[in-house]
């Protein structure tokens, strides 16, 4: 058998229809293992399920798929050399090289381009005022969010650098969340701050790429175990009728939640002496908020995922975020201790398939059998660690969670990103305008808040829904 290099020259040599069909035919008899591995060869492969849903709809909606954050970076800043380590870290990742195209056979197709291309803009700020300066480093940061990148043309991100004094700067970026999760904003920041210090020569490739892991998704699919998983699950959710769209479609709207350090405590510690974490626990609770509404026993929630399964996907840049939707069962009057462990179950039976893609395992068009996604982030705290440089956050635009986690936004109520930190637990939700209102939302933070209460007062009496 060839060799990998003689193998691309013999492809390269094809038409692109017959190469297309040669890698496809090449690809379907090597085995397909249970977890991702490097792919063969260097060419282009099938973007992930996601990933084509994203592009679908940035066709009509410019910009739906950007995100943004913003770093305070105080002290001698090299600019120079923070641009060298940040070509650094796009040369590292293939996800951030990665550009789709549409096949002969109109097929969305990933491209990884060879060479990084760092797109930076510079702006120095130090002649206005500390508000006047303030107030523009807010609009750029908004501007950042609403910078319309492209999967096609392979612009994919954009830093901007902004200079307020000499000791003192701010750095934005704008990532498209098909190739840029929540997790690797701390791949990104540990890589650019090796690469800061030690130069970007020390930021060697990780073992698995995102094109890797994207190969695989493909692949796994739609050999006989990827389809046997696929038709075990679909029959677990076979019951469960598909979310009702609204009206209106959609037209999203945030509103800052926290849930009351009261309830919430002793909630966590019932919790915790069943076993459960702080997320099945909030989950249970939200369980019986939704039960109640729906007038229903058995219910479906979403919850995002961070998908990195395979230890070697955790050094990757890449959008490998997933939803699993988790069934939970409040049939025959449980006590909350009784749900707490059939929530247990519930979680951990979900994500042992957090391989599957919702958007594989509901099918293409129709709204999957959930309209609310509930999350307890635990990203990796990694702090930007540059010499002599105190680095700070600073708020940004609200995420855009329901187009990234929901195949059909329309059909989503609301997403409740909640986040713990000394001791209090809140965040921002996420919601469809023409589905619910502010109110709706909170309501169901004091709903949680509410059933903790009352299980906590008395963890023995049976739930009424």
């Amino acid at each position: 058998m060839a060799d990998g290099a003689g193998l691309e020259g013999a492809l390269a040599a094809l038409p692109e229809a017959k190469r297309e069909l040669a890698r496809l035919m090449l690809a379907a008899r090597q085995p397909v293992p249970a977890h991702p591995a490097p792919r063969s060869g260097a060419g282009p492969v099938p973007p992930t399920a996601l990933q084509a849903r994203l592009w679908r709809r940035e066709r009509t909606h410019p910009a739906v798929a950007t995100g943004s954050h913003a770093l305070r970076l105080t002290g001698p800043l090299d600019p120079e050399r923070l641009a060298e380590a940040l070509t650094g870290v796009l040369r590292r990742h293939e996800a951030l090289r990665t550009r789709l195209t549409v096949s002969t056979s109109g097929q969305p197709r990933l491209h990884v381009d060879e060479e990084p291309v760092l797109r930076l803009t510079r702006a120095d700020l130090s002649g206005f005022t500390p508000q006047a300066a303030a107030e523009r480093v807010a609009l750029q940061s908004t501007e950042s969010a609403s910078t319309v990148l492209d999967l096609e043309s392979g612009r994919t991100s954009a830093f901007r650098l902004l200079r307020l004094a000499p000791d003192e700067h701010v750095l934005i970026l704008a990532s498209h969340l098909a190739v840029f999760d929540g997790w690797s904003s701390g791949v990104l920041l540990t890589d650019l701050a090796t690469g800061y210090r030690e130069g970007p020569a020390a930021l060697v490739p990780p073992a698995l790429q995102f094109p890797d892991y994207a190969d695989w998704q493909h692949r796994w699919l739609a050999g006989p175990d990827g389809s046997a998983e696929l038709a075990r699950r679909r029959a677990v959710f076979a019951a469960d009728p598909p979310a009702p769209r609204a009206p209106g479609g959609f037209e999203r709207g945030h509103v800052p939640v926290r849930l009351a350090r009261g309830p919430v405590a002793g909630g966590l510690e019932l919790g915790a002496a069943e076993g459960a974490t702080p997320f099945m626990t909030l989950l249970a609770a939200l369980a019986v908020v939704l039960a109640r509404r729906q007038a229903r026993t058995s219910l479906v929630i979403g919850t995002p995922a961070a998908g990195r399964f395979a230890g070697a996907l955790e050094g990757a840049v890449g959008q490998f975020t997933t939803v699993v939707p988790i069934r939970l069962d409040l049939a025959g009057g449980p006590t909350f201790r009784e749900l707490l462990h059939r929530t247990r179950t519930a979680v951990a039976d979900a994500l042992a398939h957090q391989r599957l893609p919702v958007d594989v395992l509901f099918g293409e068009g129709t709204p999957p059998p959930y309209d609310v996604l509930f999350a307890l982030h635990n990203y990796p705290a990694v702090p930007l660690d540059l010499p002599g440089i105190e680095v700070g956050q600073l708020p940004g635009p609200p995420a855009r969670h329901l187009e990234l986690y929901s195949p059909d936004p329309a059909a989503a109520l609301a997403c409740v990103g909640l986040v713990e930190r000394d001791g209090e637990i809140g965040g921002t939700a996420e919601y469809n305008r023409h589905a619910a209102t502010p109110e709706d939302v909170r309501g169901l933070l004091t709903g949680i808040e509410d059933v903790l209460d009352r299980a906590t007062a008395a963890p023995a009496s049976p739930l009424t829904i």
